[in-house]
């Protein structure tokens, strides 16, 4: 079985949209996870598995042995939200605020770290990494970075084993733009 979480797919900014395993899967091999709490709100706590048919009673034994039920107003309430068209119209300004967002956050980092990073992830989703081309230790970095009032994260502990690869995580869909400006002209000083 594969297991693929699409946890944020709504958000690519560039090219056609990739078409899930799932959507290719012809033989039954792939279970398909989304949640709604990345696209609406964090707290919505809402999300969904498309599995294969003959699976289906197992993942619904397993959701009625952990949690019995997911809030029957809120399942209702989005419901709702999606078959009025509602959501799609939420998501495509969302997407727009977010490419906007994104769009700033590289010219920032163009404009402050220029060529001592490489950045990755920046096709989709509400983050990017950067990979500093000289060696850095996460910890003083994120550490220094919350003394300039910047939040960022670590990436090693993604890793299944230690890696001697170290990156920098950052946020950008729930910022302003004028404080991602701002938030990487700092972060450039402490890399």
């Amino acid at each position: 079985m594969i297991v693929e979480d699409d946890y944020d797919g709504e958000f690519r900014y560039e090219g056609q949209p990739l078409e899930s395993l799932q959507g290719l899967d012809r033989e039954g091999r792939v279970i398909y996870i989304g949640t709604f709490s990345r696209t609406v709100f964090s707290s919505l706590r809402i999300g969904y598995l498309i599995t294969p048919r003959r699976l289906v009673p197992a993942f619904t034994a397993a959701k009625w042995l952990c949690d019995r039920h997911t809030a029957t107003l809120d399942q209702e309430t989005l419901a709702e939200f999606i078959a009025s068209g509602m959501y799609e119209r939420y998501l495509r300004r969302v997407r727009r605020r977010n490419a906007a967002r994104r769009e700033v956050l590289l010219e920032a980092l163009h404009t402050h770290l220029r060529d001592r990073v490489d950045v990755t992830g920046d096709g989709a989703g509400a983050h990017v990494v950067l990979w500093p081309k000289h060696r850095i230790s996460e910890d003083s970095v994120t550490a220094s970075a919350a003394a300039q009032g910047v939040r960022v994260y670590g990436i090693s502990g993604y890793f299944l084993r230690k890696s001697s690869r170290t990156g920098i995580l950052l946020g950008y869909s729930r910022m302003k733009e004028t404080a991602i400006r701002e938030g990487i002209r700092r972060l450039g000083k402490v890399l």
